[in-house]
């Protein structure tokens, strides 16, 4: 099994590293084939989509490379934290970017061809708020729903868990390790 981690956080030192290097760590113990994407290394740079005709996208350099690793995936393991109701921006331009058309899925006579079915993703998301405000409240569609919905159902990649470690800015050593086992948790149901 290959997992690929997409992880978005400017800062290395914050939490949402910890939680990908141990998730990676633990997958290659069982000797899963795994990588990390660090949206904010400059081997994984892409600047913003932009394109005049839709049918010829601007030239990404990155693009291809990044395509054939999430082809090559049978796991994504999206870890970011949330800022104004989502995920960073990078994150969401690493969607529009590489979930294109005739890459994710293409638009046949009626319906939509899910070019990435058989696919399953894990979402693991940090916040400074208390939680249920984001599953619950003030949107008409959830965090938890607009990344089900709109952005991996889409694709038809199977979502297995989304997880929501809220109060950040509160937890010390001891909470962040429980957070390190819950995930190590989400990682042994596999």
């Amino acid at each position: 099994m290959k997992k690929l981690i997409i992880k978005a956080h400017p800062s290395s030192q914050w939490f949402t590293h910890k939680i990908a290097e141990s998730y990676s760590d633990w997958a290659k113990d069982a000797h899963c084939d795994v990588e990390i994407i660090d949206l904010y290394d400059e081997d994984f740079h892409q600047d913003y989509l932009k394109f005049e005709d839709k049918k010829i996208f601007w030239e990404d350099k990155n693009r291809l490379k990044i395509q054939n690793k999430i082809n090559e995936a049978s796991e994504l393991v999206f870890i970011f934290p949330v800022w104004w109701w989502d995920a960073p921006a990078i994150m969401k331009n690493f969607l529009d970017t590489n979930f294109t058309s005739w890459f994710a899925f293409k638009y046949t006579k009626k319906w939509p061809e899910w070019l990435l079915s058989g696919k399953k993703a894990k979402v693991i998301a940090t916040c400074d708020a208390p939680g249920f405000l984001y599953k619950f409240f003030l949107l008409p569609l959830n965090l938890w729903g607009l990344w089900w919905t709109y952005r991996l159902k889409f694709c038809w990649i199977k979502k297995t868990q989304f997880i929501l470690f809220d109060r950040m800015n509160k937890r010390d050593e001891l909470n962040r390790k429980e957070i390190l086992d819950k995930v190590f948790l989400l990682w042994k149901k596999d």
